[in-house]
């Protein structure tokens, strides 16, 4: 069973577990590359520390304020668009496959579920999409959360909430 539900992912000719695999790698890639903010946030939490020279202690400087939290962040979540546009290519790449080969676009149309072929090509890619997004969630509100509870709160900003009347004429 497992099996025909993979097979119904992607076309004829296209193995779901090699890319899967790929896929794997791609999301392991990304995330390694979102790590960038481990030594950013780490680095703006010592600017707000002064050591004495004499003691070795640290203390906090008068006035210290955090970086707003996307300028710490920076581009550390940049791997996941790259990902998901990857997932774009893998779908022009199942539509090709189609056409190359034995063009089994032909039996593909002749299919009495005309959906069959949209499915084939799109369900994989948009299943990568997916858990992209949810893996970029996932490390976005981690890091967040890092910056939020172990950053000084005397050092944070507040959070704002948009003035409804801003926006108002």
């Amino acid at each position: 069973m497992k099996r025909r539900c993979e097979r119904a992912l992607t076309p004829p000719g296209i193995s779901f577990a090699a890319e899967r695999r790929w896929f794997a790698a791609g999301l392991v890639l990304a995330a390694l590359w979102s790590l960038r903010f481990v030594p950013g946030y780490l680095r703006a939490l010592g600017a707000l520390y002064e050591t004495d020279r004499l003691t070795g202690e640290r203390s906090l400087l008068e006035g210290a304020v955090m970086p707003p939290f996307a300028e710490v962040l920076g581009s550390a979540l940049a791997g996941f668009p790259v990902l998901a546009l990857a997932m774009v290519f893998v779908a022009v790449f199942h539509y090709q496959s189609h056409v190359r080969g034995s063009r089994s676009i032909l039996l593909m149309r002749r299919l009495p579920d005309r959906w069959e072929l949209h499915r084939r090509c799109l369900a994989a890619p948009l299943l990568g999409l997916l858990a992209a997004a949810a893996a970029a969630l996932a490390l976005w509100l981690l890091y967040f959360a890092v910056y939020r509870l172990a950053t000084p709160q005397e050092c944070l900003l507040p959070l704002s909430r948009p003035d409804p009347g801003r926006f108002l004429p």
